[in-house]
């Protein structure tokens, strides 16, 4: 067997396979918004290389904008009105976001029960925004988007038993005007032994 074969290339796909499944809760803090509860479910793949792993998943908050934000966006709008008279109500402008991501994930130290890692990937946010405030302007049809952005995390994993793992990580999130921070931790399912290995 050659050594791009056997491994010693740096990605070898012929060994991708799901390695594990786990869902996890945690808080975001997105910029603008208020902190919320973030859920999630991800799948591990690989080993595609030495130390490297695949990792996909999908997660979802919803929160509200903070007052301080609505309130500069009513006063910004006050100010253009030719009645001084006249007054925009503020309201409370909801935001729901559901992220599909995947990263590539490198493990310094891998071992039977421990494994820290650090990654970055891709992922398309379904961000949309509702209240009575914006309700059918060109301001709700602007936050409601699917927007892609990149993000880092980093984190680790430990293996408790042989099919039963925890696992936490940081991540950091870039998206248009939107960016987030959120720590989570959940339980892992892993499956049989892995091929190649």
């Amino acid at each position: 067997m050659t050594q791009a074969q056997g491994g010693g290339s740096l990605i070898n796909l012929d060994r991708l396979q799901i390695i594990s499944l786990g869902a996890s809760v945690g808080r975001v803090f997105p910029s603008q918004v208020e902190p919320a509860n973030v859920y999630s479910t991800q799948a591990e793949y690989g080993p595609i290389g030495q130390k490297w792993h695949l990792s996909f998943s999908v997660s979802y908050w919803e929160s509200r904008y903070r007052d301080d934000v609505v309130r500069t966006f009513v006063d910004s709008l006050d100010k253009s009105l030719t009645d001084t008279s006249a007054r925009i109500q503020a309201s409370r402008i909801d935001v729901f976001d559901v992220t599909f991501g995947g990263d590539l994930r490198y493990s310094p130290v891998s071992n039977r029960f421990l494994k820290p890692f650090a990654g970055v990937g891709v992922a398309a946010h379904v961000i949309n925004a509702e209240g009575k405030l914006i309700k059918g302007t060109f301001v709700e049809r602007s936050l409601d988007d699917i927007g892609f952005g990149v993000y880092g995390t980093a984190g680790v994993g430990i293996r408790i038993s042989r099919s039963v793992g925890v696992e936490g990580l940081v991540r950091g999130d870039l998206v248009g005007g939107l960016r987030s921070v959120q720590a989570r931790a959940g339980g892992t399912y892993y499956f049989g032994r892995i091929r190649g290995m």
